[in-house]
């Protein structure tokens, strides 16, 4: 059976409704993820289902993936991203900010790779910074500090875990590999399995005399503020990455990176589409039979004039060149399109009344010059 098909539903998995919030999915995961890390539940199941969780959580909590698994399901989203795609933006640092053991073996068996301590730094686990900003700081952009909590090498022991004076020991259950190996016969054909050590979760050794500041853990949970430069029209759903503002690794590896996520709020005037704006100006059908020219407000407050033909009808956009969003990594900007909406009047006056019937007598006359009186 493939992959795709034997999977458990991402919904089922967290125990959340498919209406369910990114906050409501965000408190779920948290959840059932303390309940389950491998470094607080030893059950044998609890890595198996530790990674579950993780995957659920890395697609439903990322809108773009979860919009295609409810369309695709899952043979929809591993066509589109391999599992290091799913797992590379995910949030883990934001939940326990490394205050657990090294999860690269964890994570390793999901994508189905195999890392034995020795074979290549690891880099430490990436984090993700979720930033709100407006229409008009988008626009903008320039330099926001950011605060946040994060892992660093403990001081006293320098990742190790151990007591000062004491080492780590070789774990006895995979001999310092870091994996444990399942031998079978099949067929006459040796078939072996490598999973990773849920002893020491695939660090190779295990720590007998933790250090009294981190308590074996090799990290200490500490605040930083970062200065982040945010790029003039930058758009919901893009990617900052500050390389090496991750998680640290105690091993030695690198650090992750910090990828910031901005989100941009919903504008009372305008509506985005890439760099082009859009806002919407109600007309009078006069304005609009005649023609005029009228001030509307742009981004950030300027003052821009923008002519309505006469004949102009309603929903017709009109262009204001330049006057959109910058362009990311590109010279210039968006456009602004008015799009003119002729409002029908209502609670007309007498005088309304009267002009608006000769005026509808005068063009039925013309329809009747045009093109004839109606057939009896």
């Amino acid at each position: 059976m493939p992959l795709a098909e034997s999977k458990r539903d991402y919904y089922e998995v967290l125990g959340v409704d498919r209406t369910a919030t990114r906050d409501e999915i965000k408190h779920a995961y948290r959840k059932l993820a303390l309940k389950f890390h491998p470094d607080k539940n030893k059950d044998p199941g609890a890595a198996a289902k530790f990674r579950e969780l993780a995957e659920a959580y890395a697609v439903l909590s990322d809108d773009a993936k979860r919009k295609e698994y409810d369309t695709t399901g899952h043979a929809g989203v591993s066509e589109r991203w391999s599992p290091e795609d799913l797992m590379r933006d995910f949030q883990f640092g934001d939940f326990f900010g490394g205050r657990f053991g090294d999860l690269s073996g964890l994570f390793g068996d999901l994508f189905g790779r195999r890392m034995r301590p020795g074979a290549g730094a690891r880099r430490g686990v990436d984090l993700r910074y979720d930033i709100e900003l407006t229409l008009e700081e988008a626009a903008r952009g320039g330099e926001r500090e950011i605060h946040l909590t994060r892992s660093e090498k403990c001081t006293d022991c320098g990742g190790s875990g151990a007591k000062t004076g004491t080492k780590p020991l070789t774990c006895p259950d995979c001999q310092g590999t870091g994996q444990k190996q399942d031998v079978k016969m099949r067929n006459d054909m040796r078939l072996v399995t490598l999973t990773t050590c849920l002893r020491c979760q695939g660090r190779g050794h295990i720590v007998d005399s933790p250090c009294p500041l981190c308590q074996g853990g090799g990290y200490q949970f500490l605040p930083h503020a970062l200065k982040v430069k945010v790029p003039p029209g930058v758009d919901d759903g893009m990617v900052i990455r500050l390389p090496g503002q991750g998680e640290a690794n105690a091993d030695g590896g690198p650090s992750g990176d910090l990828l910031i996520r901005p989100h941009i709020r919903r504008h009372p005037v305008f509506e985005r589409h890439g760099a082009d704006l859009y806002t919407i100006r109600p007309v009078t059908f006069p304005d609009a039979a005649l023609g005029r020219k009228l001030r509307v407000s742009g981004l950030g407050g300027e003052t821009l004039q923008v002519t309505i033909p006469a004949g102009t009808q309603s929903g017709t956009a009109l262009r204001l060149s330049g006057k959109g969003m910058p362009r990311i990594g590109e010279k210039g900007k968006g456009d602004l399109y008015v799009v003119v909406e002729v409002r029908t009047p209502t609670d007309l006056s007498d005088r309304e009344r009267a002009l608006l019937l000769e005026l509808a007598n005068l063009q039925s006359s013309d329809d009747v010059k045009k093109f004839g009186s109606h057939p009896s």
